[in-house]
């Protein structure tokens, strides 16, 4: 707070605390100093700044502002496999799982390795889609990759006879 007081321009201090505010739980509060942040362009981490302002934005359940934070962030560094698994879960949440597996397609081939969230997705979009071979895949990567994770947790729970 100090550094910002000192310097209201210093976008990575105010980003940092940012960071601090979300991990505190107060979203509203980050999502301002996020708003700010993103308004400098010359700022190197403009990209992460974007992502970091959508993952907030999701937070506080505004998954529109979300999906705008996330696609500006996507403009920029169109690679980012967080902003594509984001932008892919919220078009699946929507409904729109053409896009999610537009989105989810880019992803994959920008990551050497799957979170389990993304696996979870993965199966999900397959499901949907009735690609058996896809959704065998991504089920077993689940469950010798993450056995623990709480997305084989949800996928047993989400499978007969998981």
């Amino acid at each position: 707070k100090e550094a910002i007081a000192l310097d209201p321009a210093f976008s990575r201090a105010r980003n940092n605390y940012a960071a601090f505010l979300a991990r505190q739980g107060r979203f509203a509060e980050a999502e301002g100093q996020l708003k700010v942040v993103v308004e400098d362009t010359l700022y190197a981490a403009r990209p992460q700044a974007f992502i970091n302002l959508g993952l907030t934005r999701i937070q506080l359940g505004d998954a529109a502002g979300a999906e705008e934070a996330l696609a500006r962030a996507l403009s920029m560094d169109r690679t980012n496999s967080l902003a594509l698994l984001e932008l892919a879960q919220l078009r699946y949440d929507a409904g729109d799982y053409e896009v999610a597996q537009r989105y989810y397609d880019r992803y994959l081939s920008v990551v050497r390795r799957q979170s389990p969230r993304a696996l979870l997705l993965g199966v999900r979009l397959a499901r949907r889609s009735g690609d058996r071979d896809a959704e065998g895949s991504y089920s077993m990567a689940l469950r010798n990759l993450y056995p623990d994770s709480a997305e084989y947790k949800v996928y047993q729970e989400i499978t007969p006879g998981g």
